[in-house]
């Protein structure tokens, strides 16, 4: 078996098997699991799903499942050291 993980492997597979992968069918995609994931409370399949695509959509771009996982730590360690300020529409953007 390869060095890669089942995630990395089903993403590769499932690049090569569709037609398309492309940032535009994965969002129409994402929009649908997060609203089932709204009415879904306890299930969290659907918040995975949408993991999942976006992980698609990025390999559509030339991205592995590595490459994103790499950047996210990158991101998320950023994130702990910044200060976040609450917007009036209830969202928060990093000051």
């Amino acid at each position: 078996m390869s060095d890669m993980t089942v995630v990395e492997l089903s993403v590769e597979k499932l690049h090569e098997l569709f037609d398309r992968t492309d940032i535009e069918i994965e969002l129409k995609k994402i929009e649908q699991k997060l609203e089932e994931a709204r009415y879904s409370v306890g299930d969290i399949a659907p918040l995975v799903d949408s993991i999942f695509s976006l992980l698609l959509a990025a390999r559509s771009r030339g991205y592995k499942v590595s490459a994103v996982m790499d950047e996210l730590n990158r991101v998320a360690e950023k994130n702990l050291h910044r200060k976040w300020k609450k917007m009036p529409d209830g969202t928060y953007r990093a000051t």
